[in-house]
This record gives C-alpha cells, sequence and structure tokens, in this order.
C-alpha cells in the first residue's frame, strides 16, 4: 500500500509538484578581518514549468542576529542578487531525467559588523513552505527551514565557516546506485566533520516569511518509517564518511524527499561552528533509451563555418565527425559543436550518442556548404553629360553563376544577364544599379549609384558694350541655364583672375587694358561651364597743370586735374619745406588754396592702379 500511495504521489507531482517552494538552503560566512563578516545564504526553489503558484524570490532575506545566550540584538536585510538555474547531471549517462525537474539558486550575500562578544553570535534565516509533495515529512506545505549558523566567541572570532562546494544531484534515478562527494571546504584549515541531521523549522503558511526567531530552533517530524538514520527510502541506507563527506545511497521509491547533512568545524578539538545544508531530492523513473539526432540543415548559404544542432532527445556524452575528408581533426565532443570547412561541397556528418556505452546511438545527416557569393562591380562618374560605359561583374562566386542586372528604367538596356554590360545612362541625376549572383542557390546582391547629372550653360551680358574709358563701373548679368539642374555658384574672372562672385556684379573702375571676362556657373551636382567675353577698357590721360591763381576772378580758382574724377586717388601737397599742407582721397579738383600763401608747392598724386605722379606747382593771386 505504501509503494502505490508514493506512485500515486510521483504521478501529483509530475503534474503539480513545479508549484514553486524554497526546497533548500544553507547560511555560511567569511571573517574579513576585525568586526566585519561577510555572510552567505543560499536558497534553492522549484521553478518547474508545471508551477501553478509561480512563489518567486523574496526581494530581500532578513537575517536575525542573536548573542550567544540567545539574546535577540538586531536583524539586517540582503537584496535580492537574482537567481541561476541548477543544471540537472545523472551520474549514469545512459539515464536521462524528465524535462519537468527545475531548480534554481540564489545567493544572498552581505557585510555584517559584529564587535568581539565572549559568547559569539547566531546567524538565521527562516522562510515557509516546502514542496507538498515530499513524502518523509508529514504536512510538508505546512513545514519551513531554518538556516543558521554560529560565530565563536572572542577567543576564536577570527574564523570563516565551513561552505559545501557542489549541491548534491537535483534528481535521483530509481534503483541507481549514488556515490557522491558532499565534502565542505574550510578557509582555516579546521577538521571538518559530517553527520546527517534532521532539518529544522521555520515559518508557518500564515507567516511564511517571520522575523527570524532566537535559538533554540525546532527540528521538523519525521514521517511514519522515516528518521534521522533513514531520511529516504534507498537499500542499502542513506549514509555519509564522518571523514571524508562522500554520500551513498540507492532509493528504492520514486517520490520527494527532504534530507539535512551537518559539518561541524573542530579547531584544537574545540566545536567552534556547524554548517547544515537542508535540501531535496527528486527519484524518478529515468529514462534508458538513447536517441541521436542532428537538426535539420537551414543554412546553406553563409560562410564555410556550420553550426550543428543536436536535438537528441536523450543523451549525454557525444561525437561528432564532420565529414572532412583527409582531416583528423573534423571531431568534436561539444553538444552543439561549429566546424569551418576547407571549401564547398556536400559532407555527411555524424553524431553518435554515448558513444562507447551500449546505450550509444548513430545518426549520419547530409550537409551542403556553399559561400554567400560576394558580387561587385565598379562604378564610373559621376560625370556631367550623358554617360555610355561598360559595367564588369566581379567577386566572390563560381563560374556556373547566373546573373541579373537592374540598370534602371531609364537606361539602355533597362536589364541585362551577362557578366558584362554595356549601358548608357541618361543625365537624369542618380540612377541605382543592382547586381545579383545566384550560385549553386546561393544569392548575392550588390547595388550602387551611377551618376549622370545634365551641365548648365553658362551666358552673361554685359554693359555698357566694349570700349569703355579708364574709370566705368562695368555690369556683367548674368543668362545662365541650368538645363534641368539648379546653378549655386556664379564666379566673374578676368584674364584668369577671380574678380567676384554673384548671379549678377558689377566691376567697378577696371585699369585700362584689354580683358577676357569669363562667367563659370557650378550646379548643385558639382557640373561647371563657362562663357567669355572680350572688353577693352580705354586709357584717360591725367593731365597736372603747374599753376593757378585762386584771385576772386572766377578763372582758374582751383588746382584742377584733368580727368581725375576717373580714378580713386590719394593726393598730398606740400610746401618748400616738406610739410603737408593738403592731403585728401579720391581728389575731385576741390582745392583752392584757403589759407596758404602763394609761391612754390610739390605735389604727390598716387591712383588706384599704382601710377604715381609727382612736380610742382605755383600759387599766384
Amino acid at each position: 500500500m505504501r509503494h502505490l500511495l508514493s506512485f500515486g504521489l510521483l504521478a501529483l507531482m509530475a503534474l503539480n509538484s513545479n508549484a514553486t517552494h524554497i526546497i533548500g538552503g544553507e547560511i555560511y560566512y567569511d571573517h574579513l578581518g576585525g568586526d566585519q563578516y561577510r555572510v552567505f545564504l543560499k536558497l534553492y526553489r522549484d521553478c518547474g514549468p508545471g508551477n501553478v503558484n509561480n512563489t518567486q524570490y523574496d526581494a530581500a532575506a532578513t537575517i536575525g542576529v542573536f548573542g550567544g545566550d540567545g539574546s535577540a540584538l538586531f536583524t539586517q536585510s540582503l537584496p535580492f542578487p537574482g537567481a541561476e538555474r541548477v543544471p540537472v547531471v545523472l551520474d549514469n549517462p545512459c539515464l536521462t531525467a524528465p524535462p519537468s525537474i527545475c531548480v534554481e539558486l540564489a545567493t544572498y550575500t552581505g557585510v555584517f559588523t559584529l564587535p568581539a562578544r565572549p559568547d559569539g553570535y547566531h546567524l538565521t534565516f527562516q522562510r515557509c513552505c516546502r514542496t507538498p509533495t515530499i513524502i518523509n515529512i508529514p504536512n510538508a506545505d505546512d513545514l519551513g527551514l531554518t538556516c543558521t549558523v554560529r560565530i565563536p566567541g572572542t577567543e576564536n572570532r577570527a574564523n570563516s565557516a565551513a561552505r559545501f562546494e557542489v549541491y548534491p544531484p537535483i534528481v535521483l534515478c530509481l534503483n541507481e546506485a549514488l556515490s557522491f562527494d558532499h565534502s565542505a571546504t574550510d578557509p582555516d584549515g579546521d577538521e571538518l566533520v559530517y553527520e546527517l541531521c534532521t532539518p529544522y523549522n521555520g515559518g508557518t503558511p500564515g507567516d511564511p516569511i517571520p522575523t527570524p526567531t532566537a535559538p533554540p530552533y525546532v527540528e521538523i517530524p519525521w514521517a511514519a518509517g522515516y528518521s534521522e538514520g533513514y531520511q529516504m527510502d534507498t537499500d542499502p541506507a542513506i549514509a555519509i564518511d564522518a571523514s571524508t563527506g562522500l554520500l551513498t545511497l540507492r532509493p528504492t521509491l520514486a517520490a520527494s524527499y527532504t534530507v539535512a547533512i551537518r559539518v561541524k568545524e573542530f579547531r584544537n578539538g574545540v566545536l567552534l561552528s556547524e554548517t547544515r545544508r537542508d535540501f531535496r531530492f527528486d527519484v524518478v523513473p529515468c529514462q534508458s533509451t538513447v536517441s541521436a539526432a542532428i537538426a535539420p540543415q537551414s543554412v546553406w548559404c553563409d560562410d564555410l563555418t556550420m553550426d550543428f544542432n543536436n536535438v537528441s532527445p536523450t543523451g549525454s556524452v557525444w561525437e561528432w565527425d564532420f565529414g572532412e575528408a583527409g582531416s583528423e581533426m573534423d571531431t568534436s565532443s561539444l553538444h552543439s559543436p561549429s566546424w569551418t570547412y576547407s571549401g564547398p561541397g556536400t559532407y555527411n556528418v555524424t553524431l553518435m550518442a554515448n558513444p562507447g556505452l551500449t546505450c550509444a546511438d548513430t545518426t549520419v545527416a547530409t550537409f551542403e556548404v556553399y559561400l554567400q557569393p560576394e558580387p561587385t562591380f565598379a562604378l564610373p562618374g559621376p560625370v556631367c553629360s550623358e554617360l555610355v560605359t561598360e559595367l564588369v561583374a566581379e567577386g566572390e562566386f563560381g563560374p556556373s553563376a547566373t546573373y541579373a542586372w537592374n540598370l534602371g528604367p531609364n537606361t539602355l538596356p533597362p536589364t541585362a544577364n551577362t557578366p558584362t554590360v554595356s549601358a548608357q545612362f541618361p543625365t537624369v541625376g542618380v540612377t541605382t544599379v543592382s547586381l545579383t549572383v545566384t550560385d549553386n542557390g546561393c544569392v548575392g546582391v550588390y547595388a550602387g549609384d551611377v551618376s549622370a547629372f545634365p551641365p548648365p550653360t553658362a551666358f552673361f551680358s554685359v554693359f555698357p558694350p566694349s570700349p569703355q574709358s579708364y574709370g566705368t563701373d562695368v555690369g556683367l548679368q548674368d543668362g545662365s541655364s541650368g538645363n534641368g539642374g539648379t546653378i549655386v555658384d556664379w564666379t566673374w574672372y578676368a584674364n584668369g583672375s577671380s574678380i567676384g562672385s554673384g548671379q549678377d556684379y558689377t566691376w567697378s573702375s577696371p585699369v585700362p587694358g584689354t580683358y577676357d571676362l569669363v562667367l563659370q556657373v557650378t550646379s548643385a551636382d558639382g557640373c561647371t561651364s563657362n562663357y567669355s567675353i572680350p572688353y577693352e577698357i580705354i586709357e584717360v590721360p591725367i593731365v597736372i597743370p603747374n599753376v593757378f591763381s585762386p584771385n576772386g576772378d572766377g578763372r582758374n580758382e582751383q588746382f584742377s586735374i584733368l580727368n581725375i574724377e576717373q580714378h580713386k586717388n590719394n593726393l598730398t601737397i606740400f610746401n618748400r619745406w616738406g610739410m603737408s599742407v593738403y592731403e585728401t582721397s579720391n581728389y575731385r579738383n576741390q582745392w583752392s588754396a584757403v589759407g596758404v600763401p602763394d609761391g612754390t608747392y610739390y605735389y604727390e598724386l598716387i591712383l588706384q592702379d599704382g601710377r604715381s605722379y609727382t612736380g610742382h606747382l605755383t600759387l599766384l593771386r
């Protein structure tokens, strides 16, 4: 009857044992020096897909700190650090655990300040509740756990607790013997002694996250037929070697069990502390059929590296052969490896599950490995005219590749399927050209822009017409055409030198000479055009008198220079001692020698074009 009940519970576990509950934990610490201790709380929870309660980890774990005499001192919260999945590992590679088994681990940590105290400290965490399908304790979902550890008194306060390094297997296979190294390490090198123990209870369904209470703590009750020395159905009974920590058992009943082990820490024969580990064993009928399977090829055209996806439903050890002829390195023992082939081709890939065992299985899959074509072609231009050019397909692909050109709807021809094509592009601006190469069913595409822009036509008019006397302002008026483009720059030249910019321009008082006036226009597409007109500026002579008489008779009243108004200039008049008596820019025959006595004076006239005139003049009234 008991076995029937256990199998009934196992069936229930398969449906609902994945309800997320705390299934075990432990607490230990490191002495950091002085009064500082880093505390580690490891909590394990059921995360199976059949969970209906979906109870998550707490946002913080509260640690109660008590004196060695049990007096409550304070509590400290440790923030949730995130959780990690605990892998399901079986000793026998021919067996496979059910996929519904899932356990997560969260390790809460924090630094505690604990001054020296003769009786030391107790650090305690409590939480309810356990998984209801556990059969070796009654009403498991009404019971919680207490994780507690002691820090020795003043004499041995510089102590770090022992800690278990490896978590026991989550799943045990029914009727399969287990030998598990459950040993711990101690940072101080203290003597460690192992033994089975009874887990502590903690919390209630009505108060699942209690404020930790002071020691001593209440142990959980064992269900009928179970005890501290016989914690689960095994033959021989579960046992742990006191010196080595080797845990041995062979489960005989499929069910869930709570198990607890503690390691005691001695120094010079004195018990300093103990670390208890409370955990759950799930005993299940394991599948023994092994089947090797490779996922069908899904990528053909990438590079020579292939990723192989192992979809074997069972198996734990793998042997791959990637079918590379002449290579002894084309093997792997990874679950889902990658391999880079030496060249394209068809390869037979072999996967063996559990090679060398009686449960081995082998499968072979054919993979076709091709390189992705990488076409390209040289882009002509840009040009400022109609473009006739030859495009040649280049790049990485085989001799049996096919070609598809898309040259644009206004191009002659608009399409082609040969490796070389002669194309005529109109002056419509940017035309996108694409080349598609297909090789072994793999497709590669390359695209680029061919630019053929309409050139502008430069033109301008000049006013007044040539020739003109020196000092004349010459107007240059644009009459250019963009021919479908947009002119954005106008630059004016005279005999090769820039004289200005802008759509219309006034050329102020050019010096005498013969000029080749040029307008260069530039479109927004960078295309240019020039237009030129010859132009002549005639010399106007300068005539400077050597005498004038500002006596008020209305004749010869100013120092008058003939044609001076057609020149920009600077004029200076000096007396015979070299002192300036008159100075001006752009002289326009206005000096009448007011306040200057009669006599001989000297002048210096400098024109804008650099010419200079000097001489003397007589002032007579």
